[in-house]
C-alpha cells in the first residue's frame, strides 16, 4: 500500500490508521505543486490528498481511505466489523468529521474560496469560529463518559479527529476548552504509532502533554 499525503492535513488520519494496521506500507509527502501534477491527477482527479493505491487499485477520499483499509483489515481491529451493531456509529461519525467539521475549517484557513471582495475575508474567519465551536461542542458532548468516539476501543474515527481537532488549538476558543475531545487527543498523541507519524511528517503534536 502507498499513502499520499500532506503533513499537517487531515490526510495525517489514514497515515494513522496504516500505522495501527503494522502491515509494510509506503507514504510520500506531496506540496501544492505535487498535487496538481499530470500523474497524480489520473490517481486523484482533485489535485488534494488523501490518495491511497493498494495494487492497481488507487482510491481518494479519507472517509473512502479509512473505511477500505478497516474492512482490508479485520484483525487489526480499527473500526467495528461491517455486521457489527456498532458500524453504524462509524458511519455517523466519519461522515460527520469529513462532512461538517472538516469543511468548516476550510472557511477559516482559506476565506477567499467564500468570498470575492477582500474585507469579506475576516467576517467569513469569524463565521467559521462560530462553526467549528457548534461542531467540536458537539463531538465533546458525546464523548462524555467515553473513552473513545466509537466503541470500546479505538478507531479511524478517532484518528480522523485528531488531526482536525488538533488545528483548533490555536484557534482563540482552543481544543483545550473541549475538555473530552482534549482528552482523546492526549492519549492519541502519546500513542507511540501517532508520534511515528509525526517523526515522519516532520511535525509535533499540538497538544501539551506536558500541562
Amino acid at each position: 500500500m502507498k499513502l499520499f499525503s500532506a503533513p499537517g492535513t487531515c490526510s495525517t488520519a489514514m497515515h494513522i490508521a496504516l500505522e495501527w494496521i503494522g502491515k509494510p506500507y509506503e507514504v510520500e509527502h506531496l506540496d501544492h505543486a505535487a498535487m496538481k501534477a499530470p500523474d497524480y491527477l489520473e490517481l486523484n482527479p482533485s489535485g488534494v490528498v488523501p490518495t491511497l493505491v493498494d495494487g492497481d487499485m488507487a482510491l481518494p477520499e479519507g472517509m473512502a481511505i479509512l473505511l477500505y483499509l478497516v474492512d482490508q483489515h479485520p484483525d487489526a481491529k480499527i473500526g467495528p466489523a461491517p455486521d457489527s451493531a456498532e458500524r453504524k456509529d462509524l458511519h455517523r461519525w466519519l461522515a460527520y468529521l469529513t462532512g461538517t467539521l472538516h469543511p468548516y475549517f476550510w472557511l477559516h484557513f482559506t476565506p477567499m474560496r467564500f468570498t470575492v471582495a477582500p474585507e469579506g475575508q475576516p467576517p467569513v474567519q469569524a463565521a467559521s469560529h462560530i462553526l467549528i465551536d457548534k461542531a467540536l461542542t458537539q463531538i465533546d458532548q458525546h464523548l462524555e463518559g467515553r473513552n473513545w468516539i466509537v466503541g470500546d476501543r479505538k478507531s479511524v474515527a478517532d484518528a480522523f479527529l485528531y488531526p482536525m481537532a488538533s488545528w483548533g488549538y490555536d484557534l482563540d476558543k482552543p481544543t483545550s476548552a473541549y475538555p473530552n475531545i482534549d482528552r482523546v487527543l492526549r492519549k492519541l498523541a502519546s500513542d507511540p504509532a501517532v508520534q511515528k507519524v509525526h517523526e515522519m511528517q516532520g511535525t509535533s503534536a499540538r497538544v501539551d502533554l506536558a500541562a
